[in-house]
């Protein structure tokens, strides 16, 4: 699937991973974008794209009238970004807190400042993991710590890290089920974009192969690591929901079903890094259901 997407998923690595204090930092815009005392931005922050291609990206002339900087007090690192700004799981998971990946090993004690407006899911992997009282959402569009500690991204987003994956793997590791524990689970997309006009047909499937049916919009964030680390067999929409694939063991079966015209390989980078029997399927109709139907019985005959 890398290779059939065409975004060079594959051709990024090894991405620079490292930290860099600076003690003259303004973190700006809604991105907070890290400019030094010459007013110069920082080109990793921006993964590399230092032009505006729209408005909304908040770069160079977004930036320019800004408010006079607030001060924070102490040691901080942030973990806004372009692709880490809204309510996207993925890029929360992979572009966002992977960058906490080497906060344990900055010199002091640091706290970390997060995006606007971040949903509840957000929070709740914060609380997981011990950090809501490390962290503050943005309090203002321009602010200026006492010491900054730039977390370099794991990597270009889609683009995946052995580093980031086994960060969030020891992280989250204490609520893993488990293996094997739990039944066989369909990741579905009930809401959003990209719904497949015969989701219940699909749904209908592998419910009568014996697996569970999880909108992963609808439980908690525990719940779905839970639910992945204990699937014999997982399968899913394309979609935020496979970041899960992230709790699942080596050598899991799994299967990704895209819609034509929509095809990338970022969850094929997470199960290659986690070892995972991993294929795919586009949605072609009748022949998407064989498919399946033939996945779903030589795996549920010989693993459950």
């Amino acid at each position: 699937m890398t290779e059939k997407a065409s975004f060079q998923q594959n051709d990024h690595q090894p991405w620079p991973f490292f930290w860099v204090r600076s003690d003259t930092a303004r973190l700006v815009g809604r991105m907070l974008h890290w400019r030094d005392e010459k007013d110069r931005l920082c080109e990793e922050c921006v993964y590399g794209l230092t032009e505006r291609r729209r408005l909304g990206e908040d770069r160079l002339h977004a930036q320019m009238i800004v408010p006079a900087p607030l001060q924070l007090g102490g040691a901080w690192t942030s973990i806004s970004s372009n692709w880490n700004d809204g309510s996207n799981y993925y890029h929360w998971m992979l572009d966002g807190l992977t960058r906490l990946a080497i906060w344990d090993t900055l010199p002091e004690r640091t706290k970390v400042i997060l995006p606007h407006d971040l949903p509840r899911f957000a929070f709740e992997t914060l609380e997981l993991l011990g950090l809501e009282n490390d962290s503050i959402t943005a309090p203002s569009a321009c602010v200026q710590p006492e010491r900054y500690y730039f977390c370099a991204p794991t990597a270009m987003t889609g683009v995946w890290n052995p580093i980031g994956y086994q960060s969030l793997r020891k992280k989250f590791a204490p609520y893993f089920a488990p293996p094997h524990s739990g039944l066989p689970v369909f990741l579905t997309r009930r809401g959003g974009t990209r719904i497949p006009e015969n989701l219940d047909d699909l749904e209908a499937i592998f419910l009568s192969h014996g697996f569970e049916i999880i909108d992963c919009g609808t439980i908690t964030v525990r719940e779905q690591i839970q639910k992945v680390s204990s699937a014999p067999l997982v399968a899913g929409l394309h979609g935020a929901a496979m970041t899960n694939l992230l709790w699942a063991i080596p050598e899991t079966p799994v299967i990704e079903i895209f819609q034509p015209g929509y095809l990338n390989g970022c969850y094929e980078q997470i199960a290659f890094h986690g070892a995972l029997n991993y294929v795919h399927a586009i949605n072609h109709g009748q022949e998407v259901f064989d498919i399946i139907n033939d996945w779903c019985k030589d795996l549920t005959n010989s693993q459950i």
